[in-house]
């Protein structure tokens, strides 16, 4: 379900995963394709140096093609979306084109849609 939410913030920004198959999602981790032009590496390095965030790089062939958000381990909705809002800050700093809260709108939309049903008040 985390991971579907960076799936849906991908989609949102209008940009490509690298695995184009739903088969090959991964629950673990999602790589993200930069368009043509454009170097991943650029979009890792404002997120790290200006937002303090961690995003894995592609490697081999998709070294600057892709960069990655971890989806595994104690992690919860809120702490994706601030690793979605800088991905998408980021992003727009390195000149890509995205929609500004593009992105984390479609995470937090399909979170909130399949959220556990809460109790009801006493």
């Amino acid at each position: 379900r985390l991971a579907e939410g960076v799936r849906c913030a991908v989609r949102g920004w209008g940009l490509e995963m690298c695995a184009k198959d739903p088969k090959w999602y991964s629950n673990s981790v999602t790589a993200i394709v930069v368009p043509e032009g454009f170097d991943a590496r650029d979009v890792m390095h404002y997120a790290y140096h200006r937002y303090n965030l961690s995003l894995g790089a592609g490697l081999s062939e998709v070294l600057g093609k892709v960069f990655r958000i971890g989806h595994l381990g104690d992690l919860n909705e809120l702490m994706l979306a601030s690793a979605i809002t800088g991905s998408e800050m980021s992003l727009l700093d390195a000149g890509i084109k995205v929609t500004p809260g593009s992105g984390i709108a479609a995470a937090s939309e399909y979170w909130r849609k399949t959220a556990a049903p809460l109790a009801p008040r006493a």
